[in-house]
């Protein structure tokens, strides 16, 4: 009784207080109200300091990570080296194109680097790989300029991937190349310091053909190269023909800059040499990738080139017999085959035969339809639109039956275009009926469904620059049959009733 009778004065006179004192306590709460929340915000202030400065240090430390391998890794000054090692079974190095003005990336740019990522993504989640993603370009023209939004290439493409969910502990930015030999250049320096030999190449498809020429130039055969073109519009890829063009020049003297055209202490043979190497590192790459068992196979080479392709294979396959074929149409080529011949001594070379004769249609004829022979592998660089060939009837004849006499065909045509006549290409009115404005693409397409070859696959591997402008690609087909039944003829039947040789000069 006397708790509760105290309890109700207590609330009466606090009561009678506040009703006095409303002014007062209210003043007082807002006072209260005011500190709380200063206290509160100043907290707020001091953790998110501690939030962006653990976030800048961890950047900073990405940073350091992402920088310092390609530095290392890739420069000259080997004797620095700190790279560390990781594990990783793959890698795609994304190429840079030109930023706008502002230092933002264009649709080209963003459209690679998305495509890059959805590889990464299926690569490690579809095929559970780990794989590193190359970020490779400085620009033209290094900026420091504090209002640009990315000051290079590759810090472009980093914000970009990240974007796209890829692990900053998976990007590497490489910001040091200014073109694409040195973008090849600096990938292969690095790959070789963690290991990998498996990369995929992502960059525009007009960009294609002339990153096939720099890469397997640079790469030695034992990498294995994927590339990948971000599809543009016809637009897009119409207007830079002309500039590619120009480009290919460009990029041979970037190869030349970084010594990618030469192999130490070895002379590279054969007319036009600097069109050689980049030709074999493509094929070479092909054989290695094979691995076929070639034990009593016959390999040919038509042109031979001085017997530069001709040595190499006879050279990488001794267990086969490779047959070179050399006519020297023009004045140009005239000590071909004895310059051949020499080297053929000069090696000890005992499974390259070389014969002089002038190549026919008909010799193609006889030995895919009459004789069903079969190569394991043939060259035809740059020399088929040598061949007699008067009409697009007869054209696609002796195409089909070049293509069937062997199992791999590596072949050079004429560049794809309606010529005037001016450029300087051999049997230029005869192309124009051959093509009939066809693509490369198109004539192997046409081939595969009139003669019924079913089996029959092409795919470019790369193109060179030829002294007439034009970009012959170099395309790898392959033919095959549901009951194979052909086979090698001896060599006394190729050599005297299929090519009428003569006497061999091997």
């Amino acid at each position: 009784m006397f708790y509760n009778r105290k309890q109700s004065n207590t609330l009466e006179n606090v009561s009678a207080f506040a009703s006095k004192n409303k002014i007062r306590i209210l003043i007082v709460v807002v006072l209260v109200i005011y500190l709380l929340s200063f206290v509160s915000f100043k907290s707020n202030i001091e953790n998110n300091n501690n939030n962006n400065n653990n976030i800048n240090n961890n950047n900073n430390n990405n940073k350091n990570k992402i920088h310092k391998p390609i530095i290392n890794c890739g420069s000259k000054n080997d004797e620095e080296e700190t790279c560390e090692i990781e594990k990783y079974d793959s890698a795609i190095v994304v190429l840079g194109y030109s930023l706008h003005s502002d230092g933002m990336p264009t649709q080209i740019l963003k459209e690679r680097v998305v495509l890059a990522c959805e590889y990464y993504t299926k690569l490690n989640d579809v095929e559970g790989g780990r794989t590193k993603l190359i970020l490779s370009g400085k620009g033209k023209e290094e900026s420091t300029d504090p209002d640009r939004a990315f000051n290079s290439e590759a810090e472009a493409m980093n914000e970009i991937a990240l974007q796209n969910d890829v692990s900053p502990f998976d990007i590497l930015i490489e910001n040091n190349s200014s073109n694409t030999a040195e973008n090849a250049r600096f990938t292969l320096n690095y790959l070789q310091k963690i290991g990998v030999q498996r990369l995929f190449i992502v960059t525009s498809d007009f960009h294609v053909l002339r990153s096939q020429y720099i890469f397997q130039t640079v790469f030695p055969p034992e990498f294995d190269l994927i590339f990948v073109g971000a599809q543009t519009p016809l637009k897009i890829q119409q207007s830079k023909r002309g500039s590619e063009k120009i480009l290919f020049k460009n990029a041979k003297k970037d190869l030349e800059s970084i010594g990618a055209l030469e192999i130490p202490g070895e002379k590279i043979e054969g007319y036009h040499p600097y069109r050689n190497l980049p030709r074999w590192r493509m094929i070479e790459r092909e054989l290695n990738l094979d691995n076929r068992e070639v034990s009593g196979s016959k390999m040919a080479d038509y042109g031979s080139n001085q017997g530069f392709f001709s040595i190499q294979l006879a050279q990488k396959f001794p267990e086969a017999t490779v047959f070179s074929f050399e006519g020297e149409a023009m004045n140009e080529y005239k000590s071909a085959a004895s310059i051949h011949e020499n080297k053929i001594n000069e090696l000890g070379l005992k499974n390259n035969y070389l014969c002089k004769t002038r190549i026919l249609p008909s010799m193609f004829e006889q030995l895919a339809q009459q004789h069903q022979h079969l190569y394991e592998y043939q060259f035809c660089l740059s020399i088929f639109h040598w061949f007699d060939m008067k009409t697009q009837q007869q054209f696609e004849d002796t195409l089909s039956n070049h293509l069937i006499s062997s199992r791999t065909t590596f072949i050079e045509l004429p560049e794809a275009m309606n010529y005037k006549g001016k450029e300087g290409q051999h049997a230029w009115g005869r192309v124009n009926i051959w093509y009939a404005n066809r693509t490369e693409d198109e004539i192997f397409y046409d081939i595969r469904e009139k003669y019924n070859i079913p089996k029959m696959t092409w795919k470019t591997l790369g193109a060179i620059l030829h002294e007439n402008n034009t970009v012959r690609k170099l395309i790898r087909v392959d033919v095959n049959f549901e009951n194979d039944v052909r086979k090698p003829l001896p060599k006394s039947t190729l050599v005297e009733e299929i090519y009428n040789c003569g006497q061999l000069m091997h």
